[in-house]
């Protein structure tokens, strides 16, 4: 019996390498990247903004939700159109990798006096590159994809405005000296008619 056994031995090694050395070669499919800079309302300066990559994606899935963004870089890229010479004035880059990059997916920054790019008031647009290395990228629920992608995507345009707080109400107007003075001859004239009026007839 053991001799009758030891006659699939060799087999039973063969067919064990072929699926190891399939078990290294495994493929994953190719994980699309696509970037997504955000959506922007209008504000005022003094208030925050927050940068939000959530909208891009890999492989079908926001980048947010992604168990590990140690693979990927992002590039937030900030500009301001120069409404008098029709040209887009590049203000800002901020580069994260592996680490940096799941901080910065959401990141706020402050403006007006003291800030670092939205100081003055205008139409801004916020440029974003994502970028997957060419590496194994876990998906959520279990999954795998090949990286190696990359795409751009650039947000619509949105206003910052001075602000200036309440409005200010304008004081009711109070007629001034000079003004009453000039009534005095309109009252005299009114007051001669109606005495004339009420006189008795000679």
């Amino acid at each position: 019996m053991a001799l009758k056994f030891s006659r699939f031995i060799p087999a039973i090694g063969m067919l064990a390498s072929v699926l190891m050395s399939n078990t290294a070669q495994a493929t994953y499919p190719n994980g699309d990247a696509v970037a997504d800079a955000g959506t922007y309302s209008p504000i005022v300066l003094g208030e925050n903004i927050t940068l939000n990559a959530c909208g891009s994606t890999f492989a079908g899935y926001s980048i947010c939700d992604l168990p590990s963004t140690n693979k990927f870089g992002i590039e937030w890229f900030i500009l301001k159109k120069n409404e008098q010479y029709n040209y887009d004035e590049w203000l800002k880059q901020y580069t994260f990798h592996q680490s940096q990059v799941a901080p910065n997916l959401q990141m706020t920054l402050a403006t007006g006096e003291g800030a670092d790019v939205f100081i003055t008031p205008g139409t801004y647009f916020v440029g974003l590159h994502l970028i997957s290395y060419g590496d194994t990228i876990a998906l959520p629920g279990g999954g795998y994809a090949q990286g190696g992608d990359s795409d751009w995507n650039w947000s619509g345009t949105f206003t910052v405005s001075e602000g200036g707080g309440s409005p200010v109400t304008p004081p009711s107007s109070v007629p001034e000296p000079m003004s009453a003075l000039l009534l005095i001859p309109g009252l005299a004239f009114i007051a001669r008619r109606s005495r004339r009026k009420t006189a008795p007839a000679l």
